[in-house]
């Protein structure tokens, strides 16, 4: 499913041949006020709906012709790391006198191409997207088209992009040196099946960081399904007896964390005693769990808040912006689920 452009009085008078202005006074109801024949309004009316003219009501009457409005599609609203994100947004953009209007794409491509078609449609300036597994085609129909841009959290290094993330194969690099200091060596990595670029990053951070500690043959990534993800790691965990084979475990994302942990609560396996554990992004059933659950904390407020001061500038600017790929460092909150006991 590929991006469409917004359809604009210029396309209809094209498509007809008559001028934008004779467009512009049929579809907003003054054909007989201006003496424009039958013919030429059906023939405007007509192509206006085969075209899927939507009006952009919030930007009329603006002398500048910017509607002030940004757009952001997340993936998932649900996750308390994007709806941090969202939050943080709202607040830059509020600032800067821009209001926001976002979606979650559900990690669906098709959702996400429907979002970006509504947005555009709504007359934004420019949109802050999260990209989700298989949206690459339409990141790059909308960069072939010279929208206005950032992609946060995740971004696909072939499209060339503004983007800020987090520097993820850092992050797990870190983790994994950091367990691997504590004396742990059969730590195994609990990952999505994914081929976006962030999940890679991680997976390459923590297999880098086995291999100079000579551990490269303990290297052991678990790739769950998306789907009933729960249900595979409970499975995958009780057969193969995940706290004989590991001494510690890493989750790659906030939700594998939580799944973890109640997976681990009921196979009665206990933090860190039977197998140390480290997370992602945080949140309060971290600090609620006992013991309290390390974890990557990735600077979120100012992932959004970059994201917005880019793309914001990006449109207020006469200049072209140069495309550059923001990384942020990671900071890892360190307690005693990951600790040697």
């Amino acid at each position: 499913m590929a991006f469409k452009k917004k359809v604009s009085l210029k396309d209809i008078a094209q498509a007809v041949g008559v001028s934008s202005a004779l467009v512009s006074m049929v579809l907003n109801g003054k054909a007989k006020q201006y003496g424009i024949g039958e013919e030429a309004t059906r023939k405007v009316l007509a192509k206006a709906k085969e075209l899927n003219y939507q009006p952009n009501i919030m930007a009329r009457g603006l002398r500048s012709g910017k509607s002030h409005l940004l757009g952001l599609v997340v993936a998932d609203i649900s996750n308390p790391f994007f709806a941090i994100l969202a939050r943080e947004i709202e607040r830059a953009a509020s600032e800067r006198g821009y209001t926001v209007i976002y979606g979650s794409s559900d990690e669906q491509p098709g959702h996400l191409c429907t979002l970006m078609n509504t947005l555009a449609n709504q007359g934004v300036d420019g949109i802050i997207v999260v990209p989700c597994e298989n949206s690459e085609d339409l990141i790059s129909d909308l960069y072939l088209q010279k929208y206005a841009m950032v992609l946060v959290d995740r971004f696909f290094p072939n499209i060339n992009t503004l983007s800020v993330s987090l520097d993820n194969a850092k992050a797990c690099r870190d983790v994994t040196q950091h367990l691997l200091n504590q004396g742990f060596k059969r730590i195994t990595f609990v990952s999505y099946e994914s081929e976006l670029y962030h999940t890679t990053e991680r997976i390459r951070g923590y297999r880098e960081a086995m291999q100079e500690a000579g551990l490269g043959q303990n290297v052991n990534v678990l790739e769950l399904p998306q789907e009933k993800y729960h249900e595979m790691m409970l499975q995958v965990f009780e057969d193969n007896q995940i706290n004989k084979n590991s001494d510690a475990l890493i989750f790659s994302t906030n939700s594998l964390t939580i799944q973890g942990l109640y997976v681990l609560n009921q196979l009665k396996i206990r933090i860190p005693e039977d197998v140390a554990v480290f997370g992602f992004d945080g949140g309060d059933v971290f600090h609620l769990y006992s013991p309290a659950i390390s974890y990557v904390k990735q600077p979120v407020e100012e992932m959004g808040r970059k994201a917005v001061t880019i793309l914001i500038d990006q449109l207020e600017s006469d200049e072209p912006q140069e495309i550059k790929r923001y990384e942020l460092k990671p900071e890892l909150v360190i307690t005693e689920s990951s600790l040697k006991k």
